[in-house]
């Protein structure tokens, strides 16, 4: 969206969320109208198209809703997917004619890479291409911002041996033991920055403990810090040796490649293989996944010298070698409707 506004200001995005951990977020976003996405029912499909009427729908990775979908097809508004993953054993769902019949009216399906384009051809897609996962061009970004970001903060930061973002906790239940035993001086920050969960997670803390908005200094005593607030994260990451990122004991893991643009090697639970990016990082031994504390604290012995340095360049090498999704993308949306 910047590359499209930076190139064409003239360009009006309209920005849904489903959820509200995406919404509360970028609901003040500059550089577009941002709304809750109503439910993908018929007759608020077709009232939503209707109102808005868009030149071009774009959808995100698994982010389709067929009542939309729909409504744009007989509306004969065109559509795109970009940053598009299948894993073994999701491909077979797109022979199913539903789906197969939505699909194949995109415009273009932009994938994150070329494996399934053969199996896809043969089904009859013609519409596909390779452009990789924008979300490594916009981390990169996000990246260069940190100095700028961390200087707004109140007060001057140290390094801490690990920063674990976007715990849950299943996760906590993991670290905590391991922080105590290790002496780990450590920033958590949790998926679930309710009151009734950081005060839970404050009095599970058996070290000296602060939450980030209470502190106007850090001194050497606090050993760990619980953020409290959202979008300070990705920043974050830079403070610390190693990462780990919660979800992978649940429904799956957070985002591993911003801690990866810091060059930070990243642990993670067992819930990953619906993320391409964690397979690859596992296979260039910049990541582990553990099941379990023990499984935890040896992946951070492992990675508290040496190794660790290389893994975290091995992470970010990874990006280096797999960004430039967004001027590919933005540039054929640019194209479409100019």
């Amino acid at each position: 969206m910047e590359d499209l506004k930076k190139k064409n200001v003239e360009i009006e995005i309209i920005l849904t969320f489903f959820s509200p951990s995406g919404y509360e977020i970028r609901k003040n976003y500059a550089l577009a109208n941002v709304f809750y996405l109503p439910a993908d029912l018929p007759g608020n499909a077709r009232k939503w198209i209707a109102s808005i009427n868009p030149d071009l729908a774009v959808f995100v990775k698994y982010d389709l809703w067929p009542g939309y979908l729909h409504a744009l097809i007989s509306k004969h508004i065109p559509f795109l997917l970009m940053s598009a993953h299948f894993r073994p054993g999701t491909l077979s769902s797109w022979s199913i004619p539903p789906t197969s019949y939505l699909l194949k009216k995109a415009k273009v399906i932009f994938l994150q890479d070329g494996n399934w384009i053969e199996d896809l051809n043969r089904k009859g897609f013609e519409n596909i291409k390779v452009a990789g996962d924008t979300r490594i061009d916009r981390t990169l970004e996000i990246a260069n911002e940190t100095k700028e970001q961390i200087s707004k903060l109140k007060f001057q930061f140290g390094t801490f041996d690990l920063v674990a973002g976007s715990t849950w906790e299943e996760d906590e239940d993991i670290l905590l033991p391991v922080i105590e035993k290790l002496k780990l001086k450590v920033i958590i920050a949790p998926h679930d920055i309710r009151e009734s969960h950081l005060h839970k997670l404050m009095q599970r803390i058996h070290v000296p403990a602060a939450r980030l908005s209470t502190i106007t200094k850090l001194d050497d005593s606090i050993q760990v810090l619980v953020v409290d607030s959202i979008g300070q994260l990705a920043y974050l990451y830079a403070l610390g040796k190693i990462a780990y990122i919660g979800g992978g004991f649940g429904k799956g893991i957070h985002n591993i490649l911003e801690p990866a643009a810091h060059h930070l090697p990243v642990i993670f639970g067992p819930r990953y293989h619906k993320f391409p990016e964690a397979e690859k990082l596992i296979q260039l031994q910049a990541a582990i996944s553990v099941n379990d504390q023990s499984a935890f604290q040896d992946a951070i012995t492992l990675f508290s010298g040496e190794e660790g340095k290389l893994a975290g360049d091995r992470a970010f090498s990874f990006l280096e070698k797999n960004c430039g999704a967004t001027p590919i993308i933005s540039s054929y949306i640019r194209e479409f409707i100019s």
